[in-house]
This record gives C-alpha cells, sequence and structure tokens, in this order.
C-alpha cells in the first residue's frame, strides 16, 4: 500500500511541476527535465510513469475529469433523474464554480489551441458518461448519444468563452446560462413529440 501511495505523490507532484512550468514558460517550451527539477523527481524515475510529456498532461487532464465527476456525485446508470432539467442545471452550477476556483488550470487546458490533443479525449470521455446519464431519459426525437455530444460540446464552447471573456457573468449565471442556452432546448427537442 505505501508503494501505491508513493507512486500516486510521485504522479502527483510531476504533473503539479508540469503545470507550474506551463504557466512560466507556456507548454511547447517545457521539458521533462523542467518538470522532473521542479517536482525534485529523478528523470529515470519520470520514465517508470509516462513516456512523455504529454502523456502526463493527458494523465493530469483525466484527474481533473474524475475530481470533477467526483463533485458531481452522478447517479448510477439506470437510476432516474426526477426532473432532468434541474439536474443538469445543478451540473451546470457546480461546473461553472468549479471553474471559477480552479480557473488557472482550465484556462491551461481550454484556451491554448496547441492542448487540443488533451481536450478531445477528455472530451470523449465526458460524452460518454453523459450519453449513459441520459440514455434512461425520454429518447423520442434523438439518440441519448446525438445529445450528449451536443451538450458536452456546447458546454466546453461555453467554457472557453467565459474565461476568455475573463468571467464576465457570475457561475451562477453561467450556470442559469448553460440551462438555458444547451439543456431546455436538448430536452425539448429529445421529448417533443412529432
Amino acid at each position: 500500500m505505501s508503494q501505491d501511495r508513493r507512486i500516486l505523490r510521485t504522479q502527483k507532484l510531476l504533473g503539479e511541476a508540469l503545470i507550474a512550468e506551463t504557466r512560466e514558460k507556456g507548454y511547447k517550451n517545457v521539458t521533462i527535465q523542467d518538470v522532473t527539477k521542479r517536482a525534485d523527481v529523478g528523470y529515470r524515475t519520470y520514465f517508470r510513469h509516462y513516456t512523455g510529456l504529454d502523456e502526463l498532461l493527458i494523465s493530469v487532464a483525466q484527474d481533473r475529469l474524475d475530481e470533477f465527476y467526483e463533485i458531481l456525485d452522478l447517479p448510477l446508470p439506470g437510476e432516474l433523474i426526477a426532473d432532468p432539467v434541474e439536474y443538469f442545471h445543478k451540473i451546470g452550477d457546480t461546473l461553472f464554480q468549479h471553474i471559477e476556483q480552479n480557473q488557472k488550470m482550465f484556462r491551461f487546458l481550454l484556451l491554448d489551441d496547441s492542448l487540443r490533443f488533451v481536450i478531445d479525449p477528455v472530451m470523449s470521455r465526458a460524452c460518454q458518461k453523459a450519453e449513459i446519464l441520459l440514455s434512461g431519459l425520454p429518447q423520442e426525437n434523438i439518440s441519448a448519444g446525438v445529445a450528449a455530444n451536443h451538450i458536452i460540446s456546447s458546454a466546453f464552447s461555453l467554457m472557453r468563452w467565459w474565461l476568455e471573456n475573463d468571467l464576465r457573468h457570475s457561475s451562477q449565471k453561467m450556470g442559469a446560462i448553460f440551462t438555458d442556452l444547451i439543456i431546455k432546448p436538448t430536452w425539448l427537442v429529445m421529448t417533443l413529440e412529432e
């Protein structure tokens, strides 16, 4: 068990060092040596955990996504959601509060177009989770997969806009915008009878 803790500690140190170095220099200017020096981890030890910087960065992004899912306390697949619009409104509120509290990380991940290779797998995983959530709801006109893709890609666009505009609105206002602009219309189209 202590080895598992040491591994997790080393990975956390490396991830934090990568983020700090990237904020200072930009991702393209960071080397593995920069990261290991800042984390006070041996250069050779780095390669026991990761093959390169891209792999470390993807790991950091996936860890942040997992943290967010823990905060959301999502229902289990198949659990009925009494009021889906209200439920997703709460997700929107939580999402934008989380972004506000972790602005540096999200600015780094979402506003640098060269990091698209990191965001794509995160979005794909988020779409899978959203599809599972939506699959228990009525799907009269469009499938849960199509709706999930729309919700996630639109949410990422909205997050980027908010960060690019220096958090112009409060996180609560952004949660409401998320609901009104993305969730309500999607729900309406999913359940609208022809």
